[in-house]
């Protein structure tokens, strides 16, 4: 028997290992009628709690074995975190497949970007047609029923797959409506595959466990941490406007040096979680205050770190207006007015990318 949260099988021998439940607690449950949960799924939904040791890691290896279970695809995205989690390695194993893009946490994004925006913007970017993109907010309700909908008329089998905490599993509980499948704010929750029958027995959906990176900057972050970072709310939006030169932290982890090449000044848009901090400053005071700001002023991290725990890399870029520089795992910069050259200091390892802006140069105030 299978834990009804998390997929592991069920097992009354290590209270340490998954899918672990006394005998008597499972016994009880089965007399009840109440759901089965394995004690590590039981602390997750009822008291939020996960240790480093209960994480279970899945790389791209354990995607190639997932993708055996259908020739139909979900393929779910966080919109907030586009480029970390939509991944051209995850998309060279699904050549073959038939896939349905998802793109969730739009509820995220600033109210003036409009649906048919994100799905227009989404589908350039993956080079794919618009229907098979299909934009929801599991946290709003939005989009389940037409998603519903489109899966019932596309297939009856279909494999959900993704990176960590975009949402898989809430996807799956929305279509289903219920509560069944554990999810949390921590990664790796889901450890095993579940198989789970929408709408009676329309389609037939294999959750499988998210996959795990290592070039995000939440890739950094403890398990409580990571939790604590995941916006709960629309990403802030803080505008940044000057005549030369610039300074700006994203937290302790993300170091930006801004030059304005246009006349007479540079404005550019920054796009994080609310736990982020976003502080102003000039060149020489980012340099003598980063190391005691770090953890403190500036977070994440939300606890006292030293930054020379990490080694640190800076690349630079020049930016015209409409573009913008998303960093891994963290937000991104929208140009409103450019071009900027910016200078980018994370830890090696933490990936970026200039794209095509999905926020408008335009789209919050007409900028002269």
């Amino acid at each position: 028997m299978k834990c009804g949260g998390c997929g592991a099988e069920l097992q009354h021998d290590d209270p340490a290992g998954l899918g672990y439940i006394s005998r008597s607690v499972m016994e009880s449950r089965l007399q009840s009628g109440k759901q089965v949960l394995c004690r590590r799924c039981f602390l997750i939904k009822h008291y939020g709690s996960l240790s480093e040791d209960d994480r279970v890691v899945h790389s791209i290896d354990n995607l190639k074995e997932y993708l055996d279970l259908a020739q139909d695809v979900i393929y779910v995205i966080d919109i907030s975190d586009f480029d970390g989690t939509c991944r051209r390695d995850i998309l060279r194993l699904l050549k073959e497949h038939t896939v349905h893009y998802i793109l969730n946490k739009i509820d995220l994004l600033p109210r003036e970007v409009k649906i048919d925006e994100i799905r227009d913007w989404a589908a350039s970017m993956l080079k794919v047609p618009k229907e098979t993109v299909r934009p929801v907010s599991v946290l709003k309700n939005h989009g389940l029923k037409s998603l519903f909908s489109y899966l019932k008329s596309a297939s009856e089998e279909f494999v959900s797959v993704g990176v960590t905490n975009v949402g898989k599993s809430s996807i799956l509980n929305g279509l289903i409506q219920s509560e069944e499948l554990t999810v949390s704010r921590f990664p790796g929750t889901t450890v095993k595959v579940a198989s789970k029958k929408v709408g009676g027995s329309a389609f037939t959906v294999y959750d499988t466990p998210g996959i795990f990176t290592k070039d995000r900057i939440t890739d950094l972050l403890s398990v409580e941490d990571q939790s604590r970072f995941l916006p709960r709310k629309k990403l802030n939006k803080s505008t940044i406007q000057f005549h030369d030169v610039r300074t700006v932290f994203l937290g302790g982890f993300v170091r930006l040096d801004v030059k304005n090449e246009s006349d007479p000044v540079g404005i550019f848009h920054v796009f994080v979680p609310e736990s982020v901090t976003v502080h102003e400053t000039n060149s020489d005071t980012g340099n003598e205050e980063w190391d005691r700001w770090y953890g403190g002023i500036l977070k994440p991290p939300f606890s006292e770190s030293i930054r020379s725990n990490y080694k640190w890399k800076s690349e630079r870029f020049r930016l015209i207006t409409g573009q913008e520089l998303h960093i891994f795992g963290m937000g991104w910069i929208n140009v409103a007015k450019g071009p900027l050259t910016i200078a980018v200091t994370t830890p090696e390892g933490v990936a970026t990318k200039v794209r095509k802006g999905l926020i408008g140069a335009k789209k919050f105030k007409k900028q002269k």
